[in-house]
């Protein structure tokens, strides 16, 4: 067993969060610059925090271990943002859709999260659960995995395991090349997280200036995502190998090279402030209890750094440790709420999304009790779903699992985005209930693709043996006239503007297959963003229609984020409300679509995209403002029908 003393432990729990506010601020007001910077250090720039994500959830995580304790569940945790905190930018947004659709951790960090699940949203968290378990990385990076699968998946919640673990670690030891080491034990060695730590260590092995790390760390991993998760924790663990302990050196170090400039500099901070401590983070700095802002809704924590440092560390005398001892801690006692007598988890064996085109759903319900499990199941689903044979005798012993399909009744023709299954667990000593969400699928009538060639030739223009040569106009010299000729028998031509068909047309009874020059058919997408590799596999330019019937239950003034890689237009009602002609570097909010008026009823959405190559990728979402905002889930999507 190590042993700390309770002084030193509250020390370093009050330099890690000293560290992370006056390191952290110094990089916000840049967040999102890419480019290098060459900044002095000028006393405001860590003299008034400013509110930060980074800080702001670790406060509504501590609510949560303080009403719980250790068995904290990442539900518990889900809930606690969604309850108490209002903005919603890039994954978070993804995550609180996800909850309010009934799809809980860790589908939540993975379902319609593509884009953003490689964040920086979760390794920013890290330094609370090193503080509730100094000396314990595995602990720390345990703690910090029901953290991660909130809104992450894969690479970014292994990042935070690993700043966690070394965090831990910090507590006993100060060698970073140790600490590193620590956190590489705790994560996959394979994974490509691993892999980038060890070529920072390389790199900085190798090079002794800054810029030239973060050259090579860009050539390999970069991202035009400011928040993405690689190059920004390159960028912090090359600060932290090439500046000594030097938290102001360190965090300028990291604010030069730009991007998530705020969490680089603030994560970098909270490593050295919990290495040095608060006495000696102060004496490095001339900053010490530092008033802190929060733009969630928590309470009872003050608006003082040592403060809110002083109950995380109170907090972490009275949690079970295996590996550490905390020496001369104060007499605390916390009522800690216990654990439901049964608890609920839900496995959908890949996403939580029901597509009519594969019959059904199957889903795991795992019972879990500390004793015999004895009663009856009960499954309610809303309309259009059911549940074949949603009663069931369960027997089992401190867990037991149901797998049940859920499917769409015969006939729909009305699919809710969000649909909350009620079960019911009957026993002799009472009833227990829970929920769980499945979504089903947004229904499209695609028709496509539709191409031509340059030139155009009519199904009638080669009669007679005239030759395709004679439509061709003729280049300025030979090069260019063999590459019209090469372009027409190699390539389709690219064409952004033409209106092949009447969107009118789009939403009238259509018989499924060939017709009218093209396929016509349904593509149920399970996931905000999509591909038209997924709809077609037809290699090329092209033009696909998507159309779609939206029911609103009443009217809305909303917004659209729209994704895309390739040049589209989008109708709603009739109304072109945007169109793009070029091609981009796919986002999830590529375009910003404001002043949209969802009716009451019916409303038909119609896309037109351009397929440029083989890689057309688009998403679409509905939300309550621009950017940083929720997304809307009370939405229902309408067969348009067949003849």
């Amino acid at each position: 067993m190590r042993r700390i003393g309770y002084d030193k432990y509250l020390d370093k729990v009050k330099g890690c969060f000293a560290g992370k506010a006056a390191i952290g601020t110094m990089g916000a007001p840049y967040e999102g610059v890419k480019m290098r910077m060459e900044l002095k250090y000028r006393p405001e720039m860590t003299d008034a925090m400013l509110p930060n994500d980074d800080l702001d959830l670790q406060v509504l995580w501590l609510d949560v271990v303080q009403k719980y304790g250790a068995d904290f569940t990442s539900r518990q945790l889900l809930q606690r943002f969604c309850e108490y905190c209002d903005y919603s930018p890039g994954e978070y947004a993804v995550m609180r859709k996800n909850y309010q659709c009934g799809i809980y951790p860790p589908y939540s960090g993975k379902y319609r999260n593509d884009f953003y699940k490689q964040g920086m949203g979760c390794p920013i968290r890290s330094e609370i659960w090193a503080c509730l378990a100094p000396g314990e990385p595995k602990k720390a990076a345990e703690y910090a995995s029901r953290d991660g699968i909130l809104d992450h998946s894969g690479e970014s919640v292994f990042a935070e395991m690993f700043f966690a673990a070394a965090e831990a670690e910090a507590f006993f030891e100060d060698d970073i090349y140790k600490l590193i080491d620590v956190g590489l034990s705790v994560i996959p060695p394979e994974c490509k997280f691993a892999e980038l730590v060890k070529y920072v260590l390389l790199l900085c092995g190798r090079y002794d200036d800054m810029q030239t790390v973060r050259a090579w760390i860009l050539y390999k991993y970069g991202h035009p995502d400011c928040t993405n998760m690689f190059q920004n924790m390159g960028i912090t663990l090359a600060a932290l190998l090439l500046c000594g302990k030097d938290p102001i050196k360190t965090g300028l170090t990291a604010l030069g090279c730009g991007f998530d400039t705020d969490c680089t500099c603030a994560s970098a901070g909270a490593m050295l402030g919990i290495i040095s401590g608060g006495k000696k983070f102060a004496e490095l700095t001339g900053l010490h209890d530092l008033k802190y802002v929060l733009s969630v809704r928590s309470e009872g924590h003050g608006d003082r750094t040592d403060f809110l440092s002083e109950q995380i560390a109170e907090l972490g005398t009275v949690l079970p440790h295996t590996e550490t001892v905390i020496d001369n801690a104060p007499e605390v006692k916390y009522d800690f709420t216990p654990a439901p007598e049964y608890t609920f988890e839900y496995d959908y064996k890949g996403k939580p999304c029901i597509n009519p085109q594969k019959h059904g759903k199957v889903v795991d319900i795992k019972i879990k009790h500390r004793g015999k499990i004895k009663g009856k199941l009960i499954i309610k689903c809303p309309d259009p779903l059911y549940c074949l044979d949603g009663e069931v005798e369960v027997d089992g012993e401190d867990e037991a699992v149901v797998r049940r399909k859920i499917d769409i009744l015969p006939g729909a023709s009305v699919f809710p985005m969000k649909n909350i299954i009620d079960i019911e667990f009957h026993t002799e000593n009472g009833v227990y209930k829970d929920s769980f969400g499945i979504c089903c699928a947004d229904v499209w009538r695609v028709d496509g693709p539709i191409w031509r060639t340059e030139p155009s030739l009519t199904p009638t223009a080669l009669e007679g043996g005239k030759s395709y040569f004679s439509f061709m106009k003729p280049g300025k010299d030979e090069g260019e006239s063999t590459d019209n000729v090469r372009d027409f028998h190699l390539n389709f031509a690219r064409d952004t503007d033409t209106a092949y068909l009447d969107i009118n047309s789009l939403f009238e009874p259509f018989e499924w297959g060939y017709s009218d020059g093209h396929i016509k058919q349904y593509f149920y997408k399970e996931e905000d963003s999509f591909r038209l590799s997924d709809i077609s596999g037809f290699y090329g330019p092209c033009v696909f229609y998507m159309s779609q019937i939206i029911i609103c239950d009443e009217e809305k003034d909303v917004y659209i984020q729209f994704g895309r890689s390739a040049p589209f237009e989008l109708y709603l009602n009739g109304e072109l409300l945007a169109k793009r002609n070029d091609c981009d570097t796919f986002t999830s909010e590529n375009v910003h679509i404001s002043g949209v008026k969802l009716k009451k009823g019916e409303n038909r959405l119609v896309l037109r995209l351009t397929q440029i190559n083989a890689d057309s990728k688009f998403s679409l979402v509905f939300s309550h403002g621009a950017t940083c905002a929720e997304h809307l889930t009370d939405l229902k999507f309408k067969k348009i029908k067949r003849i």
